[in-house]
């Protein structure tokens, strides 16, 4: 047996914990920039305020109703993924994390007479330990525990669905549509429905190799899994083959200096990411653009690659080489939105078991025979910044280049032109001290 526990409205979940005034409020949080409504409670979505909705043209019903609204805190949401996880994790060792809010669960050594229990106590203890709610599903296979995971939200009490290979399961396929399926899209529904299929139970007893033909080998797996028979194993967690960080601005920015700000921050983050999954980078790619919605703008957009001498994670050295990019890049008369970068042909570090440290490949051509003490005294560097914006707060220590946000007593003032809109963000809970949830 699978296990689906998807933390219920996630992102509104993450702000109730820290402010228990919103439960049984309607709430919404926003895109980057404050654009559109990408999480919504319950009571939200009652008064009909649709997924990915413009702000501002919503403005008015959510000041009607008193609708509670908030910036993305994407700090906040990873952390208190990562604590549900840990959690999960105590309970079940084998686990596949899809998502931010979501985890698949090998269910294999737990009775199945008494699964429905067991899951009831883990979603007690994940509310109890972290203070955010969700529903699990339970299938043979992740395609039901997916299905189980819908039926417990719209169809369970408890919060926990139980599917078997059953009649029962026959008719729930039946009274389905096909995009309910994981995995199956609008496109592919089309498909099939050309061809007969006009509902899941129709799909579970057609013929695979059939359906193999109209759509892929994705189609003849899904049939076997709604069949009961698993086809998809958990996977484990596989480190990244280049990593991006990108943001579009929270104002139009057309001189050099915000420009360079912003992509100092975001190779600092990616440097950051690159550590974290132990490993180097042998090539960075920085892009631009302007926003090419605004018709009257002057539009422009470009990338290059350049390549390190030396596999790397030091930020510093990725962030020269990343603004001799930009130098190539800029074009004075432009009215930029974006700006990104991205770490390519990414190595993983070799560890020396015997000696107890990490081997680099040496480039034959930039030799140095102090280049060993240079790279020690790098990785030290790194490691001591990594550990003191992880126990103090993010950018405790950071890059000149970064630029500085000011302060007003223990209010932070962001004035710079590039930085997201956050007008409505919530603090930092979990991880900055000066944001800890003070109780009166």
């Amino acid at each position: 047996m699978y296990g689906l526990v998807d933390c219920n409205n996630f992102y509104v979940s993450c702000e109730r914990v820290f402010n228990p005034l919103l439960r049984n409020k309607p709430v919404v949080v926003l895109s980057n920039n404050d654009g559109c409504i990408i999480a919504r409670s319950n009571e939200a979505k009652s008064l009909d305020i649709p997924m990915g909705a413009p702000l501002h043209l919503y403005k008015t019903l959510i000041k009607k109703n008193k609708i509670f609204t908030y910036s993305s805190n994407y700090t906040l949401y990873g952390d208190m993924s990562s604590r549900v996880m840990s959690s999960l994790n105590y309970f079940v060792p084998d686990m596949e994390i899809y998502s931010i809010d979501e985890a698949f669960l090998d269910l294999r050594k737990f009775n199945e007479k008494t699964i429905l229990e067991e899951m009831f106590k883990i979603k007690q203890f994940i509310y109890q330990w972290t203070g955010i709610p969700v529903s699990i599903g339970v299938g043979p296979t992740k395609t039901l525990a997916k299905l189980a995971n819908k039926m417990a939200k719209k169809h369970s009490s408890n919060g926990v669905y139980v599917l078997t290979i059953s009649e029962h399961l026959r008719s729930i396929l039946s009274n389905i549509q096909l995009e309910d399926i994981w995995g199956i899209s609008k496109g592919w529904a089309n498909r099939l429905k050309s061809i007969g299929i006009n509902n899941p139970l129709d799909l579970q007893q057609s013929d695979p190799r059939k359906i193999r033909k109209i759509v892929s080998v994705v189609g003849e797996r899904m049939v076997y899994e709604l069949r009961g028979n698993p086809c998809l194993s958990l996977e484990n967690i596989v480190d990244k083959k280049s990593i991006t960080v990108s943001r579009s601005f929270g104002n139009m920015v057309n001189d050099k200096y915000n420009l360079k700000q912003a992509l100092a921050n975001h190779v600092a983050r990616a440097a950051e990411k690159l550590r974290s999954q132990d490993s180097l980078c042998g090539e960075i790619c920085v892009f631009i653009n302007t926003n090419r919605f605004r018709k009257n703008d002057l539009q422009y957009s470009n990338s290059a690659i350049l390549p390190f001498d030396d596999l790397t994670d030091n930020t510093n050295i990725i962030m020269k080489k990343a603004f001799k990019v930009l130098d190539r890049l800029y074009r004075s008369n432009y009215n930029y939105k974006k700006i990104g970068v991205i770490l390519l042909n990414l190595k993983q570090r070799k560890k020396d078991v015997k000696n107890k440290n990490y081997v680099i490949q040496d480039n034959l051509f930039t030799y140095d025979k102090n280049y060993k003490n240079i790279a020690d005294a790098s990785d030290v560097c790194m490691e001591i910044l990594d550990d003191i914006n992880t126990k103090m707060g993010k950018m405790t220590l950071f890059y000149g280049s970064q630029g500085i946000v000011k302060h007003s007593g223990r209010k932070k003032i962001e004035k710079d032109k590039w930085r997201m809109r956050s007008f409505y963000r919530s603090p930092f809970y979990t991880t900055n001290w000066a944001d800890i949830l003070k109780v009166s």
